[in-house]
């Protein structure tokens, strides 16, 4: 640990950096991650100044930039004029300090507006963080006023300036004990994009080494402007995966491009090619990436929509599988990452399209979810709004914000494993059960006695109104309060057994069992909205 005094990891980072392999790049303040006294800072110098400002090691030039006039006096004429940075270089900053100038609040870190809005980044207050939400991508860090950027972002940003990121570094290292082996002397190690010295101070009668400093600049450039990725350059390195969309004489997978340029249509284009609308299938699971994250995606019937990003037509009314048109994955999912997901589920089976599905697309006619989970969904909200609108009051009381994913994700479960299962159990409970109006239902009620469960208040309230069908319904709501008690609230045992018998849980797969508590739902919610009239008479 003699060379080159005690500054090893700073100076390995030096020689490696910037084309270090890491996502993250340091851009910006002290840091002490190199077992020294470290500070970085950055500047945006226009292409024609890299050159000169790479002859030297120091910030001479870094003048600190803010909107303002200069001051010019030529004879006897004044000349004041106002510039964005304020610097006859056109430097620009990348980062931005805030200071208030010790008036109460403290300094803050800023990244340039510009690079904010060209890449749409949401600011984290939380985690401190820049984030592409649409790529769901951390674009800058700022931990302990230390600035990371990434890499792909900055290029790409440095190609649309025309400009290159120069990157100083100091970084100081002190000695705390008397070292005598040590015998240092000044250098300077140059290339086209880095330059960076290394000095030692030295003291006393014997001139001892007592303290190291490395000052070391690196110039970033951008990349060609026809791979920045931005509009209209978005579609230059456009890829499109090849998807199964059957099996050969032999039984070997079938594949064939997604490029919708390369498929055939109804207008003769690409006769030989596979139909734009070809099906192509895949395993249900390859919907619990958007179920899984409610924030960002949402399910429809037919559809799954990433905010107003994107959306992709599916056919989801199926129980064993999914399937979307060879065409659509190619033109409507994202990017190519997004098309590699899909690939990871797709399957080569004899399927075909839904009844829905094919009415809907080929005969151009409205038809009905299939789907008991859809059915569901619609019925839920419209029977909300019926009792809204006759009874005056909502029979199921409004979910909370946290709460929505229990109906919007509501779905026969993905996978065959009890834990998708007793979530799909749990959200339907919420939804039927624990849901229910308590407090409208009772008013009016004539109660000789506290009825505090919320089914039998609802079948109280079945009774006041006259009704005397509800057995099987009524039976139902406790049926799954039992499923979800047993499973979910407490340890499984002899209570869950029995009431798995009962929904054929153990003689039939996880999907098959919950499609038919999903009918028993639906069942009813028919039925409420079959009495709804009885319901709304006042006696």
């Amino acid at each position: 640990m003699t060379k080159p005094i005690y500054q090893n990891k700073m100076l390995e980072f030096i020689k490696q950096f910037p084309n270090n392999g890491k996502v993250m790049i340091p851009i910006f303040g002290k840091t002490d991650v190199f077992g020294t006294d470290a500070f970085f800072q950055c500047i945006l110098f226009p292409i024609e100044k890299v050159a000169e400002e790479m002859g030297n090691d120091n910030t001479n030039q870094w003048n600190t930039m803010f909107p303002g006039f200069t001051y010019c006096v030529n004879g006897h004429d004044i000349d004041i004029t106002y510039t964005r940075f304020n610097n006859e270089y056109n430097k620009e900053p990348f980062v931005i300090i805030r200071d208030f100038y010790g008036l109460g609040k403290p300094s803050e870190i800023e990244i340039v507006e510009e690079f904010r809005l060209i890449n749409n980044l949401y600011f984290d207050r939380e985690k401190n963080e820049y984030v592409d939400l649409t790529n769901n991508t951390v674009v800058v860090k700022i931990e302990n006023d230390f600035v990371t950027v990434h890499r792909k972002y900055l290029i790409r940003y440095l190609a649309v300036k025309e400009m290159a990121m120069l990157i100083h570094i100091s970084s100081h290292y002190y000695l705390d004990i008397h070292d005598p082996d040590i015998n240092a002397e000044n250098y300077t190690e140059k290339t086209d994009n880095k330059i960076y010295s290394v000095f030692f101070d030295k003291a006393g009668i014997a001139k001892e080494v007592f303290s190291s400093h490395i000052y070391a600049k690196f110039a970033i450039h951008g990349c060609p402007i026809k791979d920045c990725g931005y509009w209209p350059y978005d579609e230059n390195n456009r890829e499109y995966e090849d998807f199964i969309i059957g099996v050969n004489d032999d039984g070997d997978d079938l594949t064939f491009t997604s490029d919708p340029s390369k498929l055939a249509d109804y207008y003769g284009k690409n006769p030989n090619a596979p139909h734009y609308l070809t099906p192509v299938f895949f395993r249900r699971e390859v919907l619990q990436k958007y179920y899984n994250n409610p924030d960002r995606y949402s399910i429809e019937s037919d559809m799954i929509r990433c905010g107003a990003l994107w959306s992709l037509q599916i056919d989801n009314e199926r129980s064993d599988y999914v399937s979307a048109y060879l065409g659509d994955l190619g033109r409507d999912l994202p990017d190519n990452d997004e098309q590699k997901y899909w690939k990871t589920y797709n399957i080569a089976i004899d399927g075909k399209l839904s009844e829905s599905k094919f009415i809907r697309d080929f005969l151009g006619v409205f038809s009905p979810s299939e789907s008991p989970i859809f059915t569901f969904q619609h019925k839920y909200k419209e029977i909300n709004e019926t009792f809204e609108n006759k009874l005056g009051f909502p029979l199921f009381l409004p979910l909370h914000d946290n709460d929505k994913y229990a109906l919007s994700g509501l779905r026969i479960p993905l996978l065959e494993s009890q834990p998708e299962f007793d979530s799909q159990v749990l959200a339907l409970t919420k939804l039927l059960i624990d849901s229910l109006n308590e407090k409208k239902l009772k008013e009016g009620l004539q109660l000789s006695e506290e009825i505090r469960r919320s089914i039998s208040i609802l079948e109280k309230y079945f009774q006041t109104k006259g009704l005397t069908d509800y057995t099987d319904v009524v039976k139902f709501l406790r049926n799954l309060q039992e499923l979800r008690s047993a499973s979910i609230a407490h340890r499984k045992g002899k209570n869950y057994e029995k009431i798995a018998k009962v929904f054929g849980i153990g003689d039939t797969s996880y999907s098959n069992a919950f499609e038919i508590i999903m009918n028993e739902a639906n069942a009813f919610l028919d039925y409420l909205d079959t009495n709804i009239d009885k319901l709304a008479i006042t006696k």
